[in-house]
Formats: C-alpha cells, sequence, structure tokens
C-alpha cells in the first residue's frame, strides 16, 4: 500500500456496544491461542425459511500478525477512474472507494481528498470511531488518514464485504465467510465468493457471486432459494434489510421477502433493467438502481429518478433530502431540482441546475 507518512497506530476498533455472543453447537467452540490474534481482536472489538438442503458449515480459527502505518490525505494523482466499489456518508463527508484509493468529498466546501492506494480496496463500514476498509487485509481510515493497519487475520481470499452485526464485525471474501468479536475469528462457510452482507435482527442475510443466497442465525449458515427456479438468487448483486423486509438483487430482477415470501420485479412491472446494481431501503421509498437507470419504489408500484436515465447507479446514500449515488459517470449528488457532480476523475465539482425533481 502507498505510504505518505510513518506512524505507529494501534488505537482500539471497539464498536461501543455490549457483547454478544452467538450460540453455536458443541462441535463449533474453539479458542484463539496465538496472543497476537488475541491483540488484534481486542483492536478490532474496543426469519422465515425458505426451502433448504444445506448443512451447518463447522466453524474454524484464524490468526496472525499486525504492521502498521499511515497514508496522509492528499488531493493529488486523483485519476480519471470514476467507478466507485462502495461509499459512506460520515461528519458531512462523503467517503467513496475507488480501486486506486479513497476520495472523500466534503459537502461542506465541495473539496476532494484523495487516499492513493497500490492495493485494490471493495469493502468499507463505519464502526464509529473509524471507518475499517477491506482489500487483501482489514485497514482503518481515520479522520483524515488511511493507517496502513495490516490486521493479517489470515482470511482466505481478498475481502469483498463488511457489516457490524451488533457487536460483531461481519466479513465476506472471495473465499469465505467470517465473524470477529471479542472471542476471536470464526470461518462461517468456505468456498464461497461474497459479494454483499444485510443486517436484521435475528440474522444475517449473505449474498455471493455464483453461489446463491445464505442466512446466518447464530447456529447455523443455510442456503436459501426458490423451489420454483433454484438458480434466481445465485448472482446477488445488491442487498439491504429494513423495515423487516429483504430486497435481494440480482441480475434476474428484485426480489423482496417480508418475512413470509417472495415477490419477484422485473421489467413489466417498471423497472428500467433486470439488472440490479443498487438498493437503499434507509427511507419507506427504496431507490433502486440498475445499468440502465434509477427508480423509487413505494406502494408496489416504481417511478423513474429523472436525469438519472441511461446510466449505470452502482450504489446510494440518502441524507436528508439529498440523494447521492455512485454512477459509471461518478458520483453524483440530486437535492431537488439541482443535480451536482461530486467526484468524476477530478477534483471539480461542478453543478448544473434542472427544473425537474424525482
Amino acid at each position: 500500500m502507498t505510504t505518505k507518512t510513518m506512524t505507529i497506530v494501534l488505537a482500539g476498533l471497539a464498536l461501543g456496544l455490549g457483547i454478544f455472543i452467538v450460540g453455536c453447537s458443541s462441535d463449533e467452540k474453539g479458542d484463539v491461542t496465538d496472543p497476537v490474534t488475541e491483540e488484534i481482536i481486542a483492536q478490532i472489538m474496543d426469519n422465515s425459511v425458505l426451502t433448504t438442503d444445506s448443512e451447518t458449515v463447522e466453524v474454524a480459527f484464524a490468526d496472525e500478525v499486525v504492521v502498521s502505518d499511515e497514508v496522509e490525505i492528499t488531493d493529488e494523482n486523483i485519476v480519471d477512474d470514476p467507478l466507485i466499489k462502495d461509499m459512506l456518508l460520515k461528519n458531512n463527508v462523503v467517503y467513496s472507494l475507488l480501486e486506486t484509493g479513497i476520495v472523500m468529498h466534503n459537502l461542506s466546501d465541495g473539496v476532494n481528498g484523495f487516499v492513493p492506494c497500490d492495493e485494490k480496496l471493495n469493502a468499507m463500514v463505519d464502526l464509529g470511531d473509524k471507518i475499517i476498509v477491506g482489500g487483501n487485509n482489514l485497514y482503518t481510515l481515520q479522520g483524515d488518514f488511511l493507517s496502513v493497519e495490516d490486521f493479517d487475520l489470515n482470511l482466505k481470499g481478498s475481502i469483498t464485504a463488511l457489516e457490524k452485526h451488533g457487536s460483531k464485525l461481519m466479513v465476506g471474501t472471495t473465499a469465505g465467510f467470517y465473524q470477529i468479536d471479542i472471542n476471536g475469528i470464526r470461518e462461517l462457510a468456505v468456498d464461497i465468493n461474497v459479494s454483499h452482507i444485510a443486517s436484521s435482527d435475528m440474522c444475517v442475510w449473505v449474498g455471493t457471486a455464483g453461489e446463491g443466497l445464505y442466512y446466518y442465525n447464530g447456529d447455523s449458515f443455510r442456503k436459501r432459494y426458490l423451489q420454483r427456479d433454484s438458480s434466481l438468487f445465485d448472482n446477488t448483486t445488491a442487498l439491504q434489510f429494513h423495515h423487516n423486509h429483504l430486497y435481494l438483487g440480482t441480475d434476474n430482477g428484485l426480489f423482496v421477502y417480508d418475512g413470509g415470501r417472495w415477490q419477484p420485479y422485473g421489467l413489466a412491472d417498471g423497472l428500467p433493467s433486470e439488472n440490479i446494481t443498487a438498493i437503499s431501503a434507509e427511507d419507506w421509498v427504496i431507490k433502486i438502481g440498475t445499468d440502465n437507470g434509477a427508480v423509487t419504489f413505494f406502494n408496489n408500484e416504481f417511478k423513474t429518478i429523472k436525469k438519472f436515465e441511461g446510466l449505470a447507479v452502482t450504489n446510494f446514500i440518502e441524507d436528508g433530502k439529498k440523494l447521492i449515488a455512485a454512477t459509471d459517470k461518478g458520483l453524483i449528488m440530486k437535492s431537488g431540482g439541482l443535480l451536482t457532480t461530486l467526484y468524476d476523475g477530478t477534483t471539480e465539482a461542478p453543478e448544473i441546475a434542472f427544473e425537474d425533481t424525482f
């Protein structure tokens, strides 16, 4: 990873929540015996059923080493590559994850900063006092610095998804699914390429690229699929849980699970494409992004989000009346009739006014 400022950072990554121990069967218990790993863990941690035929995956444990330094944020070296892998909003700053680093857009002054990285980054999650970033290992972004804290926990594959679930950090990789808490690291599934993770009060939903949809309830890790076509959930392209509903995006359309049944939606229902690329379920009006535009979804009805037609929308952030979207043209914010380009591969943020709203 590229470095600008070298310093040792071993600050705790406590979730600030009470310890919640997930129950497991007797053949799943074990201890993390490596003292270095125990120190790392201390730092990181300062529904209903469809048909299933899969078995519970046994839990394993991992350990390894830690290295640390920092990268100072800069507005140099911002490359012409607007493709955003993941993003989040914290303290009025939009953090956008690129393959080449992290763009930080300050909504207050419109200034972009850039943290370069020579390692491919895929996911990030806000843990309160800092942001955790996933690549080949776990790293932290705190304030204006990317801490190259190499929490090498010997995970299989590169990290593709991160989700906070109570006092735990759920980690998906290209080769498995893990749980990290104060008690250690648990390998909950192997040989699956995790694409998305969504947390509910009762369980954690896990989408994959090619291996289907799963859920973990603390005791078992099981596959979920529809009997009429078990391949429909194979490729999870977006996943959110809110208001007791699971919103599942696939390359076969949108599926909404209300706890009792699944409802599918496609082109005939008003979607601009059946290749779902983003879902925001923070509000009662759901935002759905596709590779051919974006729509809202409310009361079983889709409505086009104007000026997004034809854009591939890969992520959403909702901030009051502002809708921030990651697209194939860069980072765009819509507020009423004003459309603002926050990032398009440069540090400029030109504003373009439109009359219509979505």
